[in-house]
This record gives structure tokens, C-alpha cells and sequence, in this order.
């Protein structure tokens, strides 16, 4: 049907086009991996951060307290035995 004329004639043409379009692709892909972030950015973390204040959360416990250490007291109690032989 084609001669190897025209056979490598389109393997050159469509060398040229990939050689083209691989810039133009890759540009492409990280315009849309950042939009795509950027929503996913907005729409998770923004959400969040919205119902957050709304309800007053506050994740980290920044605000500096008035103790004088930050020890927790490890309260030891004596258990059952059966409670010890299922920890899980």
C-alpha cells in the first residue's frame, strides 16, 4: 500500500510532531497537576479550616498555660488480672 518512501517519510513526520508536542505536553500537565492541587488544596485545607473556627476547634494547643511544669500525672491503678492478658 505505502512505499518505504513514504513509510519514512511519516516516521520523519511524526518524529518532527513529538518533538513538538513533548515541551508543549509536559507544560500542559504541570498546569493542570497545579489546579488541580490548588483545589484539592482549597477545598480539603480551606473547608477544614472554615469549620474550624466556626466551631471554635483548636487543633494545636499553642496557648502558653499558667502551670508550673508540663508533667501529666501517670495515674497507676491496679487492674484485674484479666484486663492485663488482653491488652488488645
Amino acid at each position: 500500500m505505502f512505499s518505504n518512501n513514504m513509510l519514512n517519510m511519516l516516521k520523519g513526520i511524526w518524529g518532527a510532531v513529538k518533538k513538538v508536542m513533548e515541551p508543549i505536553s509536559k507544560v500542559m500537565s504541570g498546569i493542570v497537576n497545579f489546579i488541580l492541587l490548588l483545589l484539592v488544596y482549597i477545598i480539603g485545607i480551606g473547608l477544614v479550616s472554615i469549620f474550624a473556627k466556626i466551631f471554635r476547634k483548636h487543633f494545636l494547643q499553642l496557648k502558653k498555660q499558667s502551670k508550673n511544669s508540663n508533667w501529666d500525672e501517670h495515674k497507676v491503678e491496679k487492674q484485674p488480672l484479666e484486663k492485663y492478658y488482653r491488652t488488645f
